[in-house]
Parts: structure tokens; sequence; C-alpha cells
């Protein structure tokens, strides 16, 4: 049977007229497409994030090229997307682009108002809204009453996708060595170099343990709000601390968030950093690496 004649392709002008298979439940995505989104890395280092000047003053943000990457492949048009550690907004900012609804939940009023702000130029039709609350508290109808997402008889909302970057522990709190790096760099600007001091930032937490159960408890409760047979990324890197050794931590949360009822582990992405400055970590003694890749751990809820 030729192409032409395949009853499950739709062979429109749509992506290109290259045919989308009908049987496509996940995405928008032609087979060449899908492949491609498939590699186990792909390098993100847009002159955009390096520019974004609107998020200068987060700590740590992610550039919405990374976002728009898993929301083309894990979601189609309007689906509704979270993302419970919102920070500057860059999940829903992507969402929007990319013509998805997406729901972004902040503790701190500095990093909520900052996300607002820069929705507010971007209204097309969709809905992308920020919550003040603690992600902790995620599956508790306290958290979304007022929200403009739809919410089900129980009072929460269920998402397609949901995709963020939780803290990598305290990293930002920790001394970089002696060299000048951008973490020293953003200090001698005024520019915030950590969270902050509010209460509830994982980030404060100073027992590592502790910290990895508190993130399983938060994706705990987003997997209530997830769809089944539905996907979740979570963004994380493993840390080395002062005492020269490293914690695991993408695969400790990767080992944690399994352990969530209805949660599977479906593999990794690694997002890699090319243009990222070089630290002279170690020199001329000791092997310290430069870490310039993330893992974006990909979750599926069982249907």
């Amino acid at each position: 049977m030729t192409e032409k004649q395949d009853p499950d392709r739709d062979n429109g002008d749509a992506n290109g007229g290259r045919g989308r298979n009908r049987r496509n439940t996940l995405n928008d995505l032609t087979g060449k497409e899908w492949i491609k989104a498939t590699k186990s890395w792909l390098v993100c280092d847009s002159r955009r994030y390096h520019q974004n000047r609107d998020t200068e003053l987060h700590p740590a943000r992610y550039p919405e090229e990374l976002v728009a990457e898993f929301l083309r492949f894990f979601t189609k048009q309007d689906a509704w997307v979270l993302d419970p550690f919102c920070g500057s907004g860059a999940t829903l900012v992507a969402a929007l682009e990319q013509d998805r609804n997406a729901v972004g939940v902040e503790l701190s009023e500095r990093y909520a108002q900052m996300a607002v702000s820069r929705l507010e130029r971007l209204r097309d039709g969709h809905c992308a809204e920020v919550l003040r609350a603690d992600s902790r508290d995620i599956a508790s109808p306290e958290t979304w009453s007022g929200a403009s997402v739809p919410l089900d008889e129980d009072d929460l909302p269920r998402f397609d996708f949901i995709m963020t970057s939780p803290p990598y522990w305290n990293m930002l709190r920790k001394s970089r060595g002696g060299v000048h790096s951008t973490h020293k760099e953003r200090a001698e600007q005024g520019l915030d170099t950590d969270y902050g001091e509010s209460d509830g930032n994982l980030g404060l937490t100073e027992d590592y343990e502790k910290f990895v159960d508190q993130l399983g408890r938060v994706f705990g409760g987003c997997a209530a709000l997830l769809k089944p047979g539905k996907y979740m990324v979570i963004v994380a890197q493993n840390v080395r601390v002062p005492d020269g050794y490293v914690r695991p931590l993408a695969w400790d949360i990767t080992r944690r968030v399994s352990q969530c009822e209805a949660l599977s582990f479906q593999g990794e992405r690694i997002w890699c950093q090319d243009s990222k400055k070089l630290g002279i970590w170690g020199y001329p003694t000791t092997f310290v690496p430069n870490y310039h890749h993330h893992y974006c751990l990909i979750f599926r809820k069982e249907e």
C-alpha cells in the first residue's frame, strides 16, 4: 500500500504535506519529526536564553526553547500544562507560544510577579496563570480555589503534561571556589544568586535525604493531577558538594519519584549547554567536571 493509500495517514497540508498518522494520540508530529525528538541528547543554548533581560534576576532558569521541544512531543495543541516550580515562567511562556494552556505554581512573590508580567504580553486566546502557593500542597483543592483551569468533581484539575525544574538542593547557596564564576559575577551585579529565605523554600533544606523526600511529596501530588497515560518531565542535575564528592541528585530524584503511585520512569534526554562558561575547577591536582548538562527525566502515569 502506498503512503497515499494508507488510511491511517492524513495527507493534507499539515506538517508540510508529509502526512501524520491518525493513530498518533500523543502529539502532532510526523514520523520523521518523532524520530528526531527521541535522540537521547539535545543542545539548547539559544541567544534568546542568554539575552532575556526580563528573567535576568532569576538565578536558575531554563530556556523556553527547551520546554518547546518537549511540548511538541508530549502534547497536542490546546493541551493543559503544569509547572509546579514556575520560577520566571519559562514553561508558561513556551506553552503560550506553542498554542497550549499552562498553570505555574510559585512560592516566591517576586518570581511569580516576574512570570505574570511576561505572560501579560503574550495573551493570544490561550490561558496561562501563576498561582502563589507551596508546591507541596499542589494536590490540595485549596490550592486551586479560584483558578481558571477546569476542575473535576474533586475540585482538582487534570493536566496533559507536567514539566519543571526543582531546586538543585542547596547548590546555589554553596561556594563555587576561588575562580571568578558566573555565580560571583551575579553577586557583583546585584543579581540573585539563590532563591532567598522564604518559608517553604526547598533550597534551604540542609539534610539531603529530607530534600529528596520533599521532592517526592511534590511529584507524588503532581501525579494525582496528571491524566492517565500522560507524561511528566523533571529537569535535574547531579550536585558536587564542598566536601569534594558528587550527590547523584538526578538519579535520586528518579528513584524517589518512581516510588510514587502510578508513575514509571521512561528514560531521559540530556540537555547540553555548549556555550556555558568553563571554570578551572580542581586544577592542578583534582578532577572536577564542568557540569554543562542536565538530565530531563521522563515519567509516565499508568493508564
